[in-house]
């Protein structure tokens, strides 16, 4: 049982070192943000350069923290790969299901079967032995054919020694022995069930689309974890980049205050509107705590996707600048219908009930086989038969129920087909839509924090001369900034989210960041 363990986990451990190479390139090369197209397909994506693993920050010496990870989204998606539970278990999953195909198409390889026996008889009286020896040696080959037709051959031997007698004066005496030898051979070829090379080749065809079902599963396992921590490191980032934010706009709001005192102090202001200043530093803390605390429940959350120590500080890189990409839906069509999980699991769908629906078929058909025998004793003459047997079972419904339901399983799988197919073009214009969407409510987010921190700069420029228009609109101006940062950070991610949610659904995640799986 141990070494059966043990090869299991060689096995395993050999998937992982085959797309280690992989994960290395991904490292090397830093691709970005996925945009759910292959390379070849024209779908333009953004690159990042990234370190070739995660850099280990250094900490200071007087009081020990948290090992501190700064990651790339490559990174990301390199121990997502290497740690996450679930693809484990998915590989492990593959194992068991090649093994299963290996049976499949082990039918046609010929079972041999030796055997041998040793038998001792002994009969014992006056302190006289005597008895014989016989041994039994055996070979049986069955082999069977694509058309049906099984052959086998049986090759028997018995050679035999008696009269052993041993006494005080005659010990181990042998007196006669004797050599027997038989061969037969069998053939019995169906001409109706059971006949025929499609018929017979249906097992296999099942047991391999049974294995595009599983290499699928397994691509949809590795689409959606990786989709999930990229998902997971963007928020992350957004959580990141608002405590900066909110740490910016108690800046501003101390410096106001800074400013409001020196124009208190030179009596050009009221003191009682500093209040309205200490009211607002406060509440942007209260904010920048709650900015804080999301930060933390974020990084929890992505290293549990990871499968990381908990107590790894682990840092999101910069947020990336944001093109806009040219989607072409005829051309993301195309490539849905060649890779969308969904899709191919109807087709799969559709082929595997084809060959049920034969199968059920064949199984009404009458029993006709030829039958041919070859005997040949080596002490006699060659006996050699041919003759056919037909039968049929009368009165059995469940060959006729199961060929009726193989009929309504092929009409439900080509209605599933065509819906799917329907279903996959309605969502693809969505998510194109809504991704082009996203990328204009960005432009437009973007305009608004321009305007936003122009009309700023021009409020605390009059403010400074004595002009403004009081410290209440100040506050008013710096509030509008930080939500139009906000706003501008939402969109960002929500674009960059929107081009990696089309790229699973499209089944190309794994295309994007050149992640090749054994099938």
């Amino acid at each position: 049982m141990a070494t059966d363990t043990t090869d299991v986990t060689d096995e395993f451990m050999q998937y992982f070192i085959k797309i280690r190479f992989v994960q290395v390139v991904i490292i090397l090369f830093g691709i970005g943000f996925s945009t759910g197209a292959g390379a070849n397909n024209q779908f333009p994506r953004t690159f990042e350069t990234v370190p070739i693993k995660p850099t280990v920050q250094p900490t200071e010496t007087s009081v020990p923290k948290k090992p501190q990870l700064k990651l790339a989204l490559a990174n990301v998606v390199y121990l997502v790969i290497e740690n996450n539970t679930s693809i484990k278990n998915a590989y492990l999953d593959r194992i068991a299901q090649k093994g299963d195909l290996a049976v499949a198409e082990d039918k046609f390889v010929p079972d041999f079967t030796p055997t041998v026996s040793v038998n001792l008889n002994e009969l014992g009286r006056n302190g006289i032995t005597s008895g014989s020896l016989t041994t039994n040696l055996g070979a049986k080959v069955v082999m069977r054919i694509p058309t049906g037709a099984e052959v086998t051959f049986n090759w028997t031997a018995d050679a035999q020694t008696s009269n052993l007698n041993s006494n005080l004066n005659n010990i181990g005496s042998i007196n006669d022995s004797s050599l027997r030898q038989n061969m037969e051979l069998r053939l019995s070829q169906p001409l109706l069930k059971n006949a025929g090379t499609r018929i017979n080749q249906a097992s296999i065809d099942l047991a391999r689309i049974s294995e595009k079902f599983n290499i699928e599963n397994l691509k949809s396992t590795l689409n959606n974890t990786i989709t999930e921590a990229i998902i997971a490191y963007r928020e992350l980032i957004r959580a990141q980049e608002r405590v900066k934010i909110e740490q910016l706009s108690l800046k501003n709001a101390q410096d106001s205050l800074e400013i409001n005192q020196a124009l208190i102090q030179a009596g050009r202001l009221a003191p009682v509107e500093i209040i309205q200043n200490q009211t607002d530093i406060a509440n942007r803390q209260v904010s920048l705590l709650s900015a804080q605390n999301d930060l933390e429940s974020k990084r929890l959350a992505l290293l549990a996707i990871l499968d990381i120590d908990k107590n790894t500080n682990i840092e999101a890189d910069t947020i990336p600048s944001v093109k806009p990409v040219a989607l072409d839906i005829e051309k993301l069509r195309n490539i849905a219908l060649s890779t969308q999980p969904g899709y191919l699991q109807a087709q799969f769908s559709l082929d595997q009930n084809k060959l049920n629906l034969m199968l059920a078929e064949d199984g009404k058909r009458w029993n006709l086989n030829l039958d041919a025998t070859l005997l040949n004793n080596l002490n006699q003459a060659v006996d050699a038969r041919l003759g056919l047997s037909l039968g049929h079972t009368f009165g059995d419904l469940s060959l006729e129920q199961t060929f009726k339901r193989a009929q309504v399983e092929l009409r439900k799988s080509e209605n599933t087909l065509k819906n799917v197919q329907t279903k996959l073009e309605i969502d693809l214009q969505d998510r194109v839509r809504n991704a082009n969407l996203s990328y204009n409510q960005l432009e437009l987010a973007r305009r608004a924090t321009q305007l936003s921190q122009q009309q700023l700069e021009i409020e605390q420029e009059k403010l400074k001369l004595g002009r403004g228009s009081g410290v209440f609109q100040l506050i008013i101006l710096q509030n509008a900034l930080a939500q139009a940062r906000n706003a501008e950070l939402d969109a960002t991610i929500q674009y960059l989210n929107a081009l990696t949610n089309l790229d699973q659904f499209l089944g190309t995640t794994l295309q994007t960041w050149q992640v090749k799986i054994e099938k």
